[in-house]
């Protein structure tokens, strides 16, 4: 049986934000301003393109479209999209680069069978 991702979006960070200190929340974050500090949530981190971040990300699947350096990690999905920059190691489940990312590190991907249904 699958269980529906919730998409309700429990906390914004704002472009002229910045924060310095780890963010751990439960649900799901879409950030558009700069964190320097860790992000760690049970929900997907959505980074707009206006994003940056100077530590790691760890959540259920996470959307990069802005400028990381630090380490990703997801149970889920990573996708990094055309015009995010990733200095840093990816390790999850499912892993997506669209045409234009640019991407320096090491990709891990955990099997499972969460991951490929029989």
């Amino acid at each position: 049986m699958n269980k529906k991702k919730d998409t309700t979006i429990n906390t914004i960070i704002g472009g002229d934000t910045v924060i310095t200190g780890n963010i751990q929340l439960n649900g799901n974050i879409i950030i558009y301003g700069q964190i320097i500090g860790d992000v760690t949530t049970d929900g997907t981190i959505t980074l707009s393109t206006t994003a940056k971040i100077r530590g790691n990300l760890n959540g259920e699947d996470l959307n990069v479209g802005g400028d990381v350096e630090g380490n990703v990690s997801a149970d889920g999905k990573v996708i990094l999209g055309e015009k995010s920059l990733l200095k840093g190691d990816i390790n999850a489940g499912q892993i997506v680069i669209e045409d234009g990312a640019k991407f320096e590190g090491h990709c891990f991907m955990q099997f499972s069978d969460k991951n490929h249904p029989k």
